[in-house]
């Protein structure tokens, strides 16, 4: 039983993701009742969840208000224009707007870094397919001001709902990441009730690893093209193809954290990548290090547009698709999953 309402939700999460994203924007041409009657069906999805068939455990996290003063900077000018757009159209529709990552923490790297949050929408929006057409057309507009800050960012905002919070995954992020988040509304208190989710973190990293040996054996990774082009091997497609690999980067430095949290553990992404390399092989956690210098190193990398600066193919290498795919293929092995 328990399964059913968590592969309902697992489902009807992403459909509300795709729609709430400039993904969706394909549908620009579809009348009004097409989008409408999409809502609908995930609203319709969302309340066939029986929350009480799921075993969860509660965690209360603290919320801190985001202090305007740190973020008045050039760089992160933007992260305050989102929080006015939030306070001043938003508060009806959503409980809250939280910022985490290295934007919260402030160890982020200007220009590589990327804008991580999540959002919750609430319940009575949700089951009001006009209002959340308008909440959607907003954060459409948002996704601009984002890209003022990382203009190669791969994903958007992480939208999740009141009944998510009832029973919450750590697929979809580690609750412990709320520990050193902020909040761009009025931050409080946040509960919520966290429920396993190993089956599908598993899941989740045997498709990357398939992803992965498929980029190695064909030379393309099909994954998050950029105006119809994917990422090649060796830099062949080099002028068209740093966002592209820029997610492939942001993917490979993510494996750390998979890795341990499969183990049962959930670590900040920088304690996942030091745990990580004392278990795996110093040679196969070479292209963890060459990602985050190219990361620690890109403010020194003019990008005026998606081609892959020569510095950076330099510190990468041409073979980072065998590299991926042996990082990956090693954690697979030790984890034998």
């Amino acid at each position: 039983m328990q399964n059913r309402h968590v592969n309902l939700q697992n489902k009807t999460n992403g459909l509300l993701n795709w729609m709430m994203q400039p993904k969706s924007l394909c549908l620009k041409n579809e009348k009004g009742f097409v989008i409408q009657s999409i809502f609908d069906s995930i609203y319709a999805s969302y309340n066939s969840i029986d929350t009480s068939q799921v075993e969860t455990r509660k965690k209360e996290y603290n919320i801190k208000k985001i202090d305007s003063e740190k973020y008045d900077t050039e760089f992160l000018r933007p992260v305050l224009e989102i929080s006015e757009i939030v306070k001043d159209k938003m508060s009806d529709y959503i409980l809250d707007f939280i910022l985490h990552g290295s934007l919260s923490t402030h160890d982020f790297i200007p220009g590589w870094s990327d804008f991580d949050s999540m959002v919750i929408i609430k319940n009575k929006v949700l089951g009001d397919s006009f209002r959340m057409m308008r909440l959607r057309s907003m954060f459409h507009d948002v996704d601009e001001i984002i890209r003022k800050i990382d203009r190669h960012q791969h994903h958007g905002i992480h939208f999740i709902t009141e009944k998510d919070l009832l029973m919450y995954p750590s697929l979809f992020l580690p609750h412990n990441i709320f520990r050193d988040s902020v909040s761009l509304m009025s931050g409080g208190k946040l509960s919520l009730c966290v429920r396993d989710s190993i089956d599908e973190e598993i899941c989740r990293f045997n498709s990357i690893y398939n992803t992965f040996k498929n980029a190695y054996s064909g030379g393309v990774l099909r994954h998050h093209e950029y105006n119809g082009e994917y990422l090649m091997r060796s830099f062949i497609n080099y002028k068209n193809a740093m966002y592209q690999l820029k997610y492939f980067l942001s993917v490979i430095v993510m494996l750390p954290s998979y890795f341990m949290n499969i183990l049962g553990k959930y670590p900040t992404k920088r304690s996942a990548i030091e745990d990580c390399s004392a278990i795996m092989n110093g040679s196969q956690f070479e292209i963890i290090d060459k990602a985050t210098l190219i990361r620690n190193s890109w403010n020194q990398f003019p990008v005026n547009s998606n081609e892959i600066p020569k510095d950076v193919m330099d510190i990468l290498g041409k073979n980072y698709f065998f590299e991926g795919y042996n990082l990956i293929k090693e954690m697979k092995k030790y984890l034998e999953v």
